[in-house]
């Protein structure tokens, strides 16, 4: 795949990040009351596991940033950072062909966010339990829908090596 297509694919995951966004709102979480699946964080992991570690972090970085941006939302300003870390760590699991490693780096970019929201007061840990069992819930449907998307584009959006950045 060219170089220019692999450019137009990554700005696409970045919006899709941004337009998710709103979408999320509509999926709510089954176990944690007032909580959502945020099913956009899979556009930064999809982004790095198609076209490399570097395209994964910026489509993590950029595309949270537009959705901060655009949606003025805190919780978006404090992901900026760990969903460029999943988006890079997705991409190295990609180097690889490892589709199901590359799932897990929602894990990482769970774990940071709960950190970076609590650490900024944004995030008050009332039940442990109901935290940890909506995480749960949130990354296996995040793991699911990044491997189906994988197994589904694999063939036409996947960057060899030598492509990959």
């Amino acid at each position: 795949m060219p170089k220019e297509k692999s450019n137009v694919g990554l700005a696409l995951l970045i919006l899709a990040y941004s337009m998710a966004h709103y979408v999320v709102q509509y999926i709510p979480n089954p176990v944690v009351p007032n909580a959502n699946i945020a099913i956009n964080m899979i556009f930064p992991i999809l982004a790095g596991y198609f076209y490399g570690p570097v395209s994964g972090a910026i489509a993590g970085a950029l595309g949270t940033g537009l959705s901060a941006i655009v949606y003025a939302d805190m919780y978006d300003v404090l992901a900026i950072l760990p969903h460029a870390v999943m988006g890079f760590l997705a991409g190295y699991a990609g180097n690889y062909h490892l589709h199901f490693m590359a799932a897990l780096s929602i894990v990482a970019g769970h774990l940071l966010n709960i950190l970076f929201f609590w650490r900024f007061d944004q995030l008050v840990i009332e039940s442990p339990y109901t935290l940890i069992l909506g995480l749960i819930t949130e990354t296996t449907v995040d793991v699911v829908a990044v491997v189906l998307f994988i197994v589904l584009f694999q063939k036409r959006l996947y960057q060899e090596r030598e492509q990959r950045w």
